[in-house]
């Protein structure tokens, strides 16, 4: 089984979280073009992850 179908993704790019250097947006954008987007929580409030999330 190919990582696009395992994934579900069209493109077999997966982003990796980068805390600080990135928001949702880039999450949201790599997705869109059909890649797997990532979410750097760890550094990020309860509420901080939910103001992502929306």
């Amino acid at each position: 089984m190919e990582l696009t179908e395992l994934l579900g993704i069209e493109l077999p790019i997966v982003q990796a979280p980068m805390a600080v250097a990135q928001d949702s947006a880039m999450a949201i954008a790599v997705s869109n073009a059909g890649g797997l987007g990532s979410l750097p929580c760890a550094m990020l409030t309860a509420d901080g992850l939910r103001k992502e999330l929306e």
